[in-house]
């Protein structure tokens, strides 16, 4: 065995090297670093680019999909499309990371522009639900995902790929919720396939791989936060967020400032609701997703929306997770005041207590068209004729 001390920037690594690891040092930006575990060859390679074999890719241009666009051609012989279903807060990121996959090497990029299916079929059930996972968590993403799973079956089907492949590695909810809607609806020839969940590598690997091969990622290689980022949450962990005896850092945050930074001067904003759902916002009629990202804006200048949380995760793992959802917990708030207003005691305790929790615990579980989950989105949903109102809400800090 060989000893090695490498200095990488701020990292200091001690290695014990054995000869069937096959590791090795990799000059980097910084200097030079460990690369002690690589993405392996999979059995149907040879076979994929002999049949000129094509893999629908699942694809936001974060981390983990940029690294899979390369890793399905170099490891898995695949031609690869990409799909990209634009539900961002920014209005330009979809076709900016479509053009990203193209310059990667994908032989298609598609982009959907799904914000107003999202918003009006899928945040409504969360607003009216007055929806938070383990009472903080709003669940954008956790909706998001098997309806994403969905449009992705219905693309594949359309390009005639062979496989369908996510970059969810599995340490949270989303893979789980891609394989659950994938194997459900994909037919029996195409393959699923998970680039990140085979290699398995930690953060700190994915950032030096894709440093190493050029890859462009959108953080820095020595604090490699992640981002899940649609108009109800921007969902932000690893890096130092992992550390749970930690502040987040301050460079960590995208749509929120800091409450020292906020304005000293409050502001005041109405929302106004129609059979539960916002409809305008300060006397302005406009839909549920322009409502959305316009509060998201407004409330994160207030430094309103930071959500710093352990979170019970879908394996029962605690999972320090770290959200940015301005206009979620400004919308919900107001609903939630709205329905003690209008409902009677125990119909509103029942809903609040009861079927709020247990209908979020469902979509959570990536259970949100099973029967139990309908019939109490069946509940909530008569109830809502009743929820016409307008709340005046104060911004500070």
């Amino acid at each position: 065995d060989e000893v090695w001390l490498v200095i990488a920037g701020r990292r200091r690594v001690v290695q014990c090297l054995e000869a069937p690891l096959r590791s090795r040092i990799i000059s980097g930006s910084e200097g030079c670093f460990f690369m002690t575990k690589e993405p392996k060859q999979a059995p149907d390679f040879q076979e994929n680019i002999k049949n000129k074999a094509k893999c629908l890719l699942m694809y936001s241009g974060g981390v983990d999909t940029s690294l899979c666009v390369h890793l399905l051609q170099q490891y898995y012989g695949y031609q690869v499309v990409t799909l990209t279903i634009d539900v961002c807060q920014d209005k330009a990121w979809a076709k900016a990371m479509a053009k990203k996959a193209k310059q990667l090497g994908a032989v298609k990029a598609i982009v959907v522009n799904a914000k107003d299916e999202y918003a009006d079929k899928y945040l409504s059930q969360i607003i009216k639900a007055n929806g938070f996972y383990d009472d903080a968590y709003p669940l954008g993403t956790s909706i998001a995902r098997p309806w994403q799973a969905k449009i992705g079956v219905e693309v594949a089907k359309r390009e005639q790929v062979q496989a369908i492949a996510h970059g969810n590695k599995g340490r949270g909810a989303g893979a789980f919720q891609f394989d659950m809607v994938f194997n459900f609806l994909m037919p029996k020839s195409m393959k699923l396939v998970a680039p990140i969940g085979d290699w398995w590598p930690t953060r700190q690997e994915e950032i030096d791989y894709a440093y190493k091969h050029k890859i462009p990622v959108p953080v820095p290689q020595d604090n490699p936060f992640s981002y899940d980022d649609n108009i109800m949450s921007n969902a932000i962990n690893y890096g130092d967020i992992d550390e749970i005896d930690k502040l987040v850092p301050e460079e960590a945050f995208k749509w929120t400032v800091p409450a020292e930074q906020a304005p000293d001067k409050p502001e005041l904003i109405t929302v106004e609701f129609k059979q539960g759902l916002p409809v305008k916002l300060n006397g302005q009629k406009m839909k549920l997703a322009d409502l959305m990202q316009q509060l998201n804006v407004i409330g994160g200048k207030h430094g309103v929306g930071r959500i710093d949380m352990i979170e019970n995760g879908l394996y029962g793992n605690k999972v320090k997770w770290v959200y940015e959802a301005p206009a979620a917990e400004v919308i919900i708030a107001a609903h939630k005041e709205i329905e003690k207003l209008v409902l009677p005691k125990q119909t509103q305790y029942f809903k609040h207590d009861i079927v709020d929790k247990q209908w979020a615990k469902l979509v959570y579980q990536a259970m949100v068209y099973s029967p139990v989950a309908k019939a109490l989105m069946a509940f909530i949903e008569h109830l809502q004729q009743y929820v016409d109102g307008q709340a005046t809400v104060k911004l500070y800090k």
